[in-house]
């Protein structure tokens, strides 16, 4: 009995200094890994725009490659059968600004998409979902993004915008453009800009060697 009491005696414990020097190195590494984690985090959100923006490439360059004639295009032969100047090859265009023009971002980009589900902007058809979530007809009553077939479906982090140029209607047809995506992945009102830019004519499609990138994580 006497030697359990001896043992308990001298047994020894941390001391008040020797906590407190723990915490504090867990406050150091606390302060070190968690910021690193939530960049980590965001990068791995840049992911989406990164994929998107090749497949608004892509498409860009399927559109142009495939011939599109506007309607009413030929004049009957006993007028010369003459050919209205309509090129076939051309980027997606709105009826209004058919030479050059822009979609604006898609969602707006004052449509905040940290209040959504996620931290993600939803479409939705029908009734409003609530916070988050806007109307797919944003996407689905534009016709550049009917005729690059792109739309987002689920909830996404960017707002996407298509920009066209030098839209040439007669001849063979050539245009420039490019595809931007637009994050606030922290919601502190600075966005993430990831771009992918390119040209198209006789020759064929030429992209930009990469992607420009401004605050890739903010």
């Amino acid at each position: 009995m006497n030697l359990d009491i001896n043992r308990i005696k001298n047994a020894k414990g941390f001391t008040l200094i020797e906590l407190m020097i723990v915490v504090a190195i867990l406050g150091i590494l606390a302060a070190i890994a968690i910021p690193a984690l939530t960049k980590y985090m965001r990068r791995a959100k840049t992911s989406e725009a990164r994929t998107q923006l090749a497949k608004i490439f892509d498409s860009t360059s399927a559109y142009f490659n495939e011939e599109h004639v506007d309607r009413g295009a030929t004049n009957v032969i006993g007028s010369g059968a003459g050919v209205t100047a309509s090129a076939p090859h051309r980027c997606p265009y709105l009826v209004a600004t058919p030479g050059a023009g822009t979609t604006t971002p898609t969602p707006p980009i004052t449509f905040n998409c940290n209040a959504g589900p996620g931290g993600r902007c939803v479409p939705f058809a029908g009734a409003a979902g609530g916070a988050g979530y806007y109307p797919i007809t944003f996407w689905t009553d534009n016709t550049v993004w009917n005729g690059l077939n792109f739309q987002q479906e689920q909830g996404h982090y960017f707002h996407y915008q298509f920009v066209y140029s030098n839209n040439v209607s007669d001849g063979f047809g050539q245009c420039q453009f490019s595809a931007s995506a637009f994050g606030d992945l922290d919601d502190d009102g600075i966005f993430s800009t990831y771009e992918r830019s390119g040209a198209a004519d006789s020759s064929g499609v030429n992209g930009a060697a990469g992607l420009f990138i401004e605050n890739d994580v903010e």
